[in-house]
């Protein structure tokens, strides 16, 4: 924020930003007129006060423009400007953000930036530090019905573990504990309010917990899964959320034996947005949460946590998820990073258009996550490709003769 005199009058400026769920109208608006609300609200900013506002969206909100929430909001006197923002590799995704300028009748005063949901990870400066374990352990309140909360760990606090963490804290009844690897990781999420409570180790989050949910990449996921095992109190639950069973599946069966509820899982849900930043409470509704066969029930937590994130749950055997997956997720990772290549020269100098865009979304993706479920899977994804090159062939052999 900043703050000068003109012509004898104080003109203050505010920034704010916030991501917007998904790349419609509705959610542009709803979204953007929230940020404004709050921009209002924690300034105490008298709405005639503010003099313009210029907003930017990142280029993947195209539905709508933000400046219609101002005009939602009854600001039609205003003058508004929209931009686009320029297309930074590794960007989080679907950000709107909003400058306003405004007479001041606070002269010198400082003005609150206000950055929301996941844009919160933009600025984590404005956010309290994260505690750590010794000052987050107060307990939680009872749920209604005076039942305590389910104690869960987060191990992993990505794109995946953080949207599970938001959705879960939607509802009462859960005490959210979380680990990841990375510190900077960490004080986001609990800046973000995604956890209740931060844990020093992996042990330590999975001590005395009744379900841990591993979010970690596949290539790790074996490992991860060993020692969560070995840390859960008998006959706790746990599950993984890996994209790609090769290797996981033996992992289970050794928690299993150690007395372990343990469930093959998989979120089928997720886009080309990297780290926290990209995490959203809504990331799973109407999603399918792919449940693997396995030794042991499904126990009725895991199936309390599918519910709460708003996922639909299957059952798939782990050699047909791999088969669907090759076809649906992990060649097109690999496809689209191809084209990307191909095309990059071209789309610089402007000769692309939304088309090379949408297929080339899923380049923007982690690439250590998505390198690693790809070789996981390779056998499938290979032969996911002889698939795809024999129809390639056989339409490109008819170009010719029509």
């Amino acid at each position: 924020m900043s703050d000068a005199n003109v012509s004898g009058c104080s003109i203050a400026a505010v920034r704010g930003a916030i991501t917007v769920p998904r790349n419609d109208a509705e959610s542009i608006v709803t979204a953007t007129a929230r940020l404004l609300t709050e921009l209002v609200r924690v300034n105490r900013i008298r709405p005639e006060r503010v003099v313009s506002a210029l907003f930017t969206a990142t280029p993947d909100l195209d539905a709508d423009f933000p400046a219609h929430a101002a005009r939602r909001l009854g600001w039609n006197d205003v003058p508004l400007l929209c931009a686009r923002e320029i297309a930074v590799p590794g960007a989080m995704p679907r950000v709107v953000r909003v400058l306003l300028t405004l007479w001041s009748d606070r002269p010198g005063g400082r003005l609150a930036p206000v950055y929301l949901d996941g844009a919160a990870a933009l600025r984590p400066d404005l956010h309290p530090a994260a505690p750590g374990p010794a000052a987050s352990t107060a307990p939680l309140a009872p749920a209604a019905g005076g039942e305590p909360p389910r104690r869960v760990a987060i191990i992993g606090l990505g794109q995946i573990g953080g949207s599970i963490a938001l959705a879960l804290g939607r509802e009462e009844g859960w005490r959210r504990v979380g680990f990841d690897i990375d510190p900077a990781t960490l004080a986001l999420a609990r800046a973000a309010g995604a956890i209740d409570q931060v844990a020093d180790s992996l042990a330590g989050a999975c001590a005395d917990a009744e379900l841990a949910v591993l979010a970690v990449g596949v290539d790790a996921l074996p490992g991860v899964i060993d020692s969560a095992a070995a840390a859960l109190p008998r006959g706790a639950a746990l599950i993984d959320t890996g994209s790609a069973r090769a290797g996981i599946s033996e992992a289970l069966a050794r928690a299993a034996a150690r007395g372990v509820r343990a469930v093959g899982g998989h979120p089928i849900a997720g886009g080309e947005g990297r780290g926290f930043a990209a995490a959203r409470a809504d990331l799973f509704e109407r999603a399918s949460f792919a449940l693997h066969d396995s030794a042991v029930e499904i126990p009725g937590i895991v199936m309390e946590m599918i519910r709460a994130l708003g996922a639909r749950p299957i059952r798939v055997s782990p050699p047909d998820h791999d088969q669907a997956l090759a076809r649906t997720s992990h060649l097109p990772y690999m496809l689209a990073c191809a084209l990307r290549d191909l095309g990059e020269g071209a789309a610089s100098r402007g000769l692309s258009g939304p088309g090379f865009r949408d297929m080339t979304r899923l380049a923007g993706s982690e690439p250590g996550v998505a390198t690693a479920y790809c070789r996981a899977n390779a056998t499938e994804v290979a032969a996911a490709w002889r698939e795809l090159r024999a129809a390639l062939d056989a339409g490109i052999e008819a170009l010719g003769r029509g």
